[in-house]
Parts: C-alpha cells; structure tokens; sequence
C-alpha cells in the first residue's frame, strides 16, 4: 500500500511541474500578451499579471513603461524563442522565456518572467532591452533642464 502510495504521489508531482506544457502555456501567453502590446491594450496586459508584479509596478507606472516602449520601439513585427528556464520549488513553478523580438523601429531582447502553471500562470515580469532605450546626452540635458526649472519654481 505504502509503494502505492508513493507511485501517486511521485506520479502526480511529475504531471503538475511537466516543464514542457510549462513552455507551451508561457508561449501562448507571450502571444497573447504580444497581441495585446501590439493593439495598445494595457488593460489587457496588466490583467495578465500577477499580484505581486502589480504590487511592485502599479498601474500608472506599467502605462509609463509601455508608453516608453511603444514611442520608442513601436509595434511587433516578429519575435523568436531564444532561450527558456522552468524551476518548479514547493514554493511554486517560475518559467523565464527569452525572446528575440523585431519592432517596427529596432529590435530587442524581451524577457517574461511567469508564476505558476496551466491556466492560473500569471506574468511576474516583462523587460525590454534595446539600445533604443536609451536615453541620448541631448534627453538628459532636457530632463535636467526641466529639473532645475521646476526646482526654481517652488
């Protein structure tokens, strides 16, 4: 009975951490979630979230970063797995997928941090890399400009 036991158990913990089902639900949720960047969604992408991730970036702070991305990068053109990580803990199963993504104005690396599995996977984390981030000496000497002018001004 104990062998019996032990068989469920081993057999069920391999069905609920099955890295591959992991992969292939992250990527239906990065098309998702791409689609929604690509139509200007927001609420729809942050309705994808997580508690925490929300907890960390609220709302006003999530429509700032994509609005940066949008002006700077645009919409997607294409994207391609480059690279994924599943670490399933009793605390729970974390899937990192690596993107390579064109944008209508440059390219980039998207990196999608999830939590949990199946239906219930939420992402914990979107970055966007590219040098189209940056900011130019010119921006910076703008921005340090408007600093010292609303300083004067209070």
């Amino acid at each position: 009975m104990t062998r019996i036991v032990a068989i469920f158990i081993a057999s069920f913990g391999l069905c609920a951490c099955n890295p591959v089902a992991n992969l292939e639900e992250a990527k239906d949720k990065i098309d998702l979630y791409q689609t929604h960047y690509s139509n200007s969604e927001l609420e729809d992408m942050y309705a994808m979230t997580s508690v925490e991730f929300r907890r960390t970036s609220p709302r006003a702070d999530f429509e700032n970063f994509v609005s940066l991305i949008e002006n700077r990068l645009g919409p997607i053109e294409t994207t391609k797995q480059q690279g994924f990580n599943i670490n399933t803990t009793p605390a729970g199963t974390v899937t990192v997928v690596t993107m390579h993504t064109q944008f209508e104005q440059g390219n980039g690396t998207e990196t999608y941090t999830f939590i949990g599995s199946g239906a219930g996977m939420k992402v914990q984390g979107w970055q966007v890399n590219s040098n189209r981030l940056l900011i130019t000496p010119e921006e910076m000497a703008t921005l340090n400009a408007a600093e010292q002018e609303s300083r004067a001004g209070n």
